[in-house]
């Protein structure tokens, strides 16, 4: 292999996961049908999640922690000793771990979210273990990183929380693991290497050849296995990745330990669903956090900024929003809009199975009952309705602080619903459900108590924070735009050197119009999208805020605003440029038609927006910067005839941060921004303009002799190319300028955007099909003349006539790479 292409064809992924995990400790086998977890069973399940995916969660206790005790005696949760010694193995040291041990029982946390790309968040630090080089490069973008709070069991008889939040954890991490595979930063050099293999130039560890080609197989063995025995594709494994990597989720499987490893609804004997200080009887205030439980919970709300949260129980089958507190008893809450809208969702999407109906939803009070000292009344109007707020003194354990139940402006203030999740607290096993399309809606026996409330929470997590992500540009249609254990928002160097590129013909006579294709997602109703697209030389070299890590800083939104062309959607009726997410109760709109090979078409999940750009007056070599933006759910600012406390507007975090483009809301380090104008920005991606006679040998009918397959180009009615998919992940094009014929004119904090083609764009073109991993047969091109070497691939191990249909990371995934034969003529 040429020490030319070699770099290319290497650059297939980013990110750094746990690959090595995943390889040395392969899933244990399940079986099919869900079971209620045990307190023992639970622990082991999260000592497995803990190493094996340590790149993607952290475990850890409330007592560690935050220094509370444990509830509970000699002999209760003996199997904790496991934790501890675990601890002890991984830190060596008995002191630090001596609060993983003792009398009672531990409250243990998990913690999902992305170490790699966020390495400054305080919670990753708990984790001693985890190291990264990439520490020191990072900005501060996980104060913005939205947090999401689930509890699986305050009642300790009430069974099916735990578990499902457990399987569900699973899915999450096996799915964002296998998609950040193959790693992009251990690729094999040539280079700069020493014989210990250890990159000599920056002291990166490097991979050989065997090891690399390994990651390939990981890849596609995971990949594979997600598909083929849990039921879940390349769209919903992309979707569990992005949630991962953009979410940062606290689960506290058994908030009530003491109570889940008895099997008895309190602990000990107070109820931890009545011990939180709001809208208690006056001079009760020693009758708050009196539990472990309510202490757990309490410290873990004061340390985050919760926008979305759930609390599962059981005794019924109902979804339960605010109000519940006997103050409010026939009113409304503020944003009960949205409320109702995010409940009505969960029910759809969670389903029903034979004896069982969707959730019916509501208001605690009208379909449940109201309680004083409730948790979801608490976390959703601790902060702003100070009236219903005590300072708690209780006696118990020794006592607790009153200052750590008095609230700043923000800390509660999100949508926090209880979950009523089966008439019996513990299910019979044959109603649980499947684990084979754990996602997929449905209303038949495979659907169960389990299944549905992992959809439920992961609804939850997905609903939290909008998002927009680019699909593809003209028939290409590539992955979501992110990439877990990368943080390329907020890389110190240039996003053009990590957006996704894409080759067009700058057009003809007849056709310079090229399509981009985008969806919307988090969020319900779409008021406006559109698209937004410039030149990258008028950008600067960080989108994001240089300090804060706030996407897209000032800079970068006022060039938008002042230098770059709006597109508005041109798939939609009705004179407006919006539609609806997939959560919207009357179902995505615009929706791809049935009956095509899409992932839209198929599983008909979100909405696909569709416009073009112009790039007809464009020179060729012009790198475009291409961005979509959306508008959402304004809607939720309405008030309610009947609301209560009187006259309130906006309350809760979530519709705030979609409504009002001033606001701002900070706890513990934490941020919420509202958005300029509303608008939330997509990653953006490259189109570079070429030469459309650089694309005349290429035969879109005859890829041998092009050598290029249906699902890496594009082209018009009349056979003629528009679109090349040239890189994967991230471009890595600073690496790649030695494979033009001349040097690239700009050079700018690592920025090297091409200005002007020549007739190596063509080779390059090529050169990074083949760094992508797509599957390609790469012969001399019939009929074209080229004054520079050119690169040829020959695949010796996959059949002729390929014609699957994947995106440019799936077939590594689902064929691998094949083995290449590279020459250079």
């Amino acid at each position: 292999m040429t020490l030319l292409l070699r770099p290319a064809l290497f650059i297939i992924t980013a990110a750094l996961t746990s690959a090595a995990a995943v390889e040395e400790s392969p899933p244990p086998q399940r079986e099919e049908q869900y079971k209620i977890l045990s307190s023992p069973d639970l622990l082991n399940r999260l000592l497995y999640l803990s190493k094996t995916y340590p790149n993607f969660c952290t475990l850890t206790t409330t007592q560690e922690w935050f220094g509370l005790p444990r509830a509970g005696e000699d002999g209760d949760c003996p199997f904790d000793e496991l934790y501890a010694a675990s601890q002890k193995s991984a830190q060596g040291d008995d002191e630090k771990t001596s609060a993983a041990s003792g009398k009672g029982c531990n409250n243990y946390v998990l913690i999902i979210q992305d170490k790699e790309a966020y390495p400054n968040d305080p919670d990753v630090q708990l984790d001693v273990n985890f190291q990264t080089s990439q520490q020191q490069q990072q900005q501060e973008g996980w104060k913005f990183v939205p947090d999401v709070f689930l509890s699986g069991s305050v009642h300790g008889n009430e069974r099916v929380g735990p578990t499902s939040l457990v399987e569900m954890s699973e899915l999450l991490l096996e799915s964002a693991a296998c998609e950040s595979l193959p790693r992009m930063k251990f690729q094999p050099s040539d280079s700069n290497d020493d014989a210990s293999g250890q990159d000599t130039t920056n002291d990166a560890v490097k991979f050989t050849q065997e090891q690399w080609e390994q990651e390939l197989s990981t890849a596609q063995t995971c990949r594979q296995s997600l598909t083929t025995n849990k039921g879940i594709p390349s769209p919903l494994r992309q979707w569990l990745a992005r949630l991962v990597t953009t979410r940062r989720t606290i689960i506290i499987p058994t908030a009530n330990a003491l109570g889940y490893s008895r099997n008895k609804r309190e602990e000990g004997s107070i109820d931890p669903n009545r011990d939180f200080p709001f809208d208690i009887e006056q001079y009760h205030e020693s009758e708050c956090m009196q539990t472990i439980a309510g202490r757990s919970i309490n410290e873990l709300w004061r340390s985050h900024l919760f926008q979305i949260g759930l609390t599962f129980h059981g005794g019924m089958e109902v979804i339960g929003y605010e109000w519940g507190a006997p103050t409010y008893l026939n009113l409304d809450a503020p944003d009960a809009l949205a409320q109702d809208q995010i409940a009505h969702a969960y029910s759809r999407y969670s389903n029903g199975f034979p004896g069982h109906v969707p959730y019916d939803f509501g208001t605690m009070n009208d379909k449940v009952y109201y309680v004083r000292g409730g948790m979801e009344d608490w976390a959703f109007a601790g902060s702003w309705d100070p009236d219903r707020v005590v300072q708690c003194t209780p006696t118990t354990y020794g006592g607790y602080p009153p200052e750590k139940t008095v609230y700043n402006n923000s800390t509660l203030r999100a949508f926090n619903m209880l979950i009523e999740t089966s008439d019996k607290k513990e299910p019979l096993r044959e109603d649980l459900g499947s684990r084979h399309d754990p996602l997929i809606s449905t209303n038949g026996r495979e659907n169960g108590h389990v299944a549905r409330n992992i959809r439920l929470a992961l609804l939850a997590m997905d609903v939290v924070e909008p998002y927009v992500s680019i699909r593809g540009v003209e028939e290409l249609m590539f992955e979501d735009d992110v990439i877990p254990a990368m943080n390329l928002k907020r890389s110190p160097t240039s996003y053009y050197d990590d957006a996704k590129l894409v080759w067009v013909h700058g057009g003809d006579k007849k056709s310079s119009m090229r399509k981009i294709t985008w969806t919307v997602g988090g969020a319900m109703t779409i008021d406006g999208t559109e698209i937004v697209y410039g030149l990258w030389d008028d950008l600067p070299t960080q989108l994001a805020e240089s300090t804060s890590g706030f996407y897209p800083s000032m800079e970068t939104r006022n060039v938008i605003d002042t230098k770059f062309q709006v597109v508005q959607p041109s798939n939609v009726e009705g004179g407006t440029s919006g539609g609806r997410s997939r959560w919207h109760a009357d179902g995505a709109y615009p929706a791809e038609p049935e009956g095509g090979d899409t992932y839209e078409q198929i599983y008909n999940y979100d909405p696909v927006f569709k416009a073009f750009i112009d790039t007809g007056k464009m020179p060729p070599g012009t790198a475009i910067a291409v961005f979509v933006r959306a508008k959402v759910d304004k809607d939720w600012a309405t008030s309610a005839a009947n609301v209560g406390p009187a006259g309130l507007g906006p309350a809760s975090h979530i519709v705030n941060a979609r409504t009002n483009p001033s606001y701002f809301a900070s706890n513990a380090g934490k941020v919420i921004h509202g958005r300029e104008y509303s608008w939330w920005y997509s990653d953006p991606i490259t189109v570079l303009v070429g030469d459309s006679k650089e694309a005349e040998g290429w035969d879109i009918n005859d890829p041998t002799a092009s050598g290029l397959t249906h699902f890496s180009l594009s082209s018009n009615a009349r056979g003629v190319v528009t679109a090349v998919h040239v890189n994967a992940r991230f471009a890595g094009k600073a690496g790649l300028t030695e494979t033009f014929t001349r040097p690239l004119p700009r050079s700018r904090g690592g920025d090297t955007t091409p200005r002007r083609s020549s007739s190596a764009s063509a080779a390059l073109v090529v050169m990074l099909l083949i760094a992508i991993g797509i599957f390609v047969r790469l012969v001399r091109p019939r009929r074209r003349r080229r004054a520079y070497r050119q690169t040829v691939a020959v695949s010796t191990d996959v059949e002729g006539g390929d014609d699957f249909d994947a995106s440019y990371r799936d077939d590594v995934g689902n064929e691998g790479i094949g083995d290449l034969e590279l020459r250079i003529s």
